[in-house]
């Protein structure tokens, strides 16, 4: 493994320099120096230009090797990331530092250096703004403050936290794990009622940028659990930012309200279409930030290892069906688990309830004790059940197979258990077959089907 620095010998350059130098230190790794000639490419005195150039790059490794040990110059003639940085050079870099700034984009190209480094994808990619912060990190003289983007929704979470323990084992730091939420989408995604009439309120009481307490509650657990346990020393802290509009600068807001050293983020592996098309949340942090800023490829999430859940959703419509999936649920949980049952009554033509944006609503009112009773009442109560705990809950809904989900993303279970029969049910609210398909397609938990045959 090396640590990597493209340079062009400005003075943000030599920064970045001294930042990888006090990083290669520190990891004990060698490092490459990259020296790019930037701008636009020379004319006839093109040779003269590339001797001048790799002098002033020689002399640049020979101030760096005090600090880095084993420094190799190198120098490049094109500033095309996948030519500045060859296939051998991706496999065994382990961080990619480069100046945020001091870079001469060509006229016929909009993305500058760092940002065509960090679409590159091989490693991840530490842009330097601020280098005394990460010097002094380095050398052991102070604590970093860290502030990584977290979406409990989206995959390029993974690498920013797996990039983010890397951090920790390199030396102290404070975590900021910031989620930018909408609380408009959080509400629909939950499915959490909150009997209060938007559309009345007065405009000095109404803030949809609000978060409602039940909201913030699962969505800091969620953040919490996405980050999972830091090893190294420092706190850790979650930021719940609420907001509207592009997640960048919400993010940049924070870490400029909180005074963050390092921005850490995600990037997605989107071709140019589907970044122009989607947008980039890492370019535009990438861009605006006041401070160092490092871009995580998806390559470097670790998979998730495999455990045996602990917390089991069971949807219910009080049939046999139900009742073998309640029974198995118990199975899988073992003791110290949780196991939670849902009734999903779906409403029907003619009941009157008032139209809610955010989510499902309560049982009906005439209807909720007798429900919870009958939940109740399938809890088993052998001695192994008694080791398990259980909740119960009724939900009113148009579309079953979402407010099953809802609920899942809600209790944050592990695994839903659902029965099915080849026989149809009785009862009002009976789960149909296409439920439990419907659910294996759209919920983003695991589901297992089980069947009473």
């Amino acid at each position: 493994m090396a640590i990597v620095c493209a340079t062009n010998l400005s003075p943000e350059s030599v920064e970045a320099a001294n930042v990888a130098a006090a990083l290669a230190a520190r990891l004990g790794e060698p490092l490459l120096l990259l020296g790019v000639l930037d701008g636009e490419p020379p004319g006839p005195m093109g040779r003269d230009a590339e001797s001048a150039a790799l002098q002033r790059l020689e002399a640049e490794s020979a101030r760096l090797r005090p600090v880095a040990g084993v420094v190799r110059p190198v120098l490049r003639s094109s500033t095309a990331a996948e030519e500045v940085l060859s296939d051998e050079e991706c496999r065994h870099g382990r961080w990619v530092v480069v100046a945020a700034d001091g870079w001469r984009p060509p006229a016929w190209r909009r993305a500058s250096m760092p940002e065509r480094l960090a679409r590159h994808g091989c490693a991840p990619v530490l842009a330097v703004r601020r280098e005394a912060a990460l010097v002094d990190w380095l050398r052991g003289r102070r604590r970093l403050l860290v502030m990584v983007g977290v979406d409990p929704c989206s995959a390029t979470s993974d690498a920013a936290v797996t990039f983010l323990r890397e951090v920790r084992r390199v030396g102290p730091c404070d975590v900021l794990a910031t989620y930018v939420c909408s609380p408009l989408e959080a509400r629909e995604r939950l499915g959490i009622h909150t009997p209060v009439h938007v559309e009345v309120l007065e405009p000095t009481v109404r803030n949809m940028e609000a978060l409602d307490p039940a909201v913030e509650r699962v969505l800091q657990r969620d953040v919490c659990e996405r980050v999972g346990m830091l090893e190294g020393e420092g706190r850790l802290e979650v930021v719940l930012e609420p907001g509207f509009g592009r997640p960048a600068d919400h993010l940049l807001h924070v870490a400029h309200a909180r005074g963050a050293d390092l921005v850490v983020v995600g990037t997605h592996a989107r071709g140019g279409l589907g970044r122009l098309w989607h947008g980039s949340v890492s370019a535009g942090v990438l861009r605006h930030a006041e401070q160092s800023v490092a871009c995580v490829p998806p390559s470097l999430r670790e998979p998730r290892p495999a455990v045996a859940p602990r917390s089991v959703l069971v949807p219910v419509d009080f049939s046999e069906a139900s009742a073998r999936a309640i029974s198995q649920a118990r199975s899988l949980v073992g003791p110290g688990g949780r196991v939670h049952l849902l009734h999903v009554h779906r409403r029907r033509s003619g009941e009157v309830a008032f139209h809610d944006h955010y989510g499902v609503l309560p049982e009906p009112p005439r209807e909720k004790d007798r429900v919870l009773q009958r939940l109740w009442e399938l809890v088993p109560r052998d001695a192994g059940s008694q080791a398990v705990h259980w909740s119960v809950e009724g939900v009113s809904g148009d579309d079953v197979t979402l407010a099953i989900c809802q609920a899942t993303e809600r209790e944050g279970v592990d695994l839903v258990c659902v029965g099915t029969s080849p026989e149809p049910s009785r009862e009002p609210d009976a789960l149909k077959g296409a439920v439990a398909r419907e659910l294996v397609a759209r919920c983003r938990r695991p589901v297992m089907v089980v069947p009473t045959a």
